[in-house]
């Protein structure tokens, strides 16, 4: 038996939102202590982690674990027709195999989901350290992952004492965002950095990436030519991860 509530549709499309950007399928793990997500993106470039703790909802309660697999298009279309002061009711129908979604407000609105195949293995949580880690404004990353797309396809995040820097270069020019981890007007939190660290990203990804950010700050770790994670918080209580592994800059390696 699974049932769970929530008050906030803007919570629910923030969730949706963000797995949309690399997912086709969802494979939500739902246990007595809340829903989890851990999945790789169809080229194995990417990786979602999801923690939704049962708090998040005003009503929760799981008998067992679950696998709960569902089609993305599918989730994204339910909940644009969610009326901002709808109240949620999720269940799990074992039986016909369907995911129910209810929508209570100056209507009663139900829809059931068919559940797919789960597969056979779940993916595990890799095991990264990481020697920068920022704390800072989530606009202020936007505006330099759209800064650096002017000119590249690719990004490049260097971190070196209180400076962070972001820059990329393509057929048309350069373009380099400086951003120091001090003064009045800093939009970085925190920077601590154990290992000068430099690393690029694909922008196609993080273009995606960041259209799911609704928060006002995130948490950026990296290493030296290692994957980037990042991080915000859903609904105060929950996280999303996405993890991304890192482009190789041939010319930086052979130079």
């Amino acid at each position: 038996m699974f049932h769970a509530t929530l008050d906030s549709t803007s919570v629910w499309k923030q969730i949706v939102d963000a797995l949309a950007t690399l997912l086709t399928e969802v494979h939500f793990i739902v246990s007595e202590s809340g829903i989890t997500l851990r999945q790789l993106d169809s080229s194995k470039a990417a990786m979602v982690d999801l923690d939704l703790p049962y708090k998040i909802f005003q009503e929760y309660g799981c008998d067992g674990n679950y696998d709960i697999c569902l089609g993305v298009d599918e989730l994204n279309k339910i909940s644009k027709r969610m009326a901002g002061d709808d109240r949620l009711e999720f269940r799990l129908d074992e039986k016909d195999k369907r995911f129910e979604i209810m929508m209570i407000g100056q209507a009663h609105r139900q829809f059931k989901l068919q559940l797919l195949t789960a597969p056979d293995e779940r993916t595990k949580e890799p095991s990264l350290k990481f020697d920068a880690k920022v704390e800072m404004f989530a606009d202020a990353f936007k505006q330099a992952v759209k800064d650096i797309g002017v000119v590249s396809s690719h990004l490049r995040i260097s971190a070196s004492g209180k400076t962070l820097t972001f820059t990329g270069k393509g057929d048309t020019g350069e373009a380099e965002v400086i951003m120091k981890a001090s003064g009045d007007e800093s939009v970085i939190f925190a920077l601590d950095v154990s290992a000068k660290s430099s690393a690029m990203y694909a922008l196609n990804y993080l273009s995606e990436i960041t259209k799911a950010m609704t928060t006002e700050s995130l948490t950026l770790q990296f290493s030296e030519d290692k994957p980037m994670l990042l991080e915000f918080p859903i609904a105060e209580e929950g996280t999303i991860k996405f993890i991304l592994a890192p482009r190789v800059d041939r010319d930086r390696r052979s130079a």
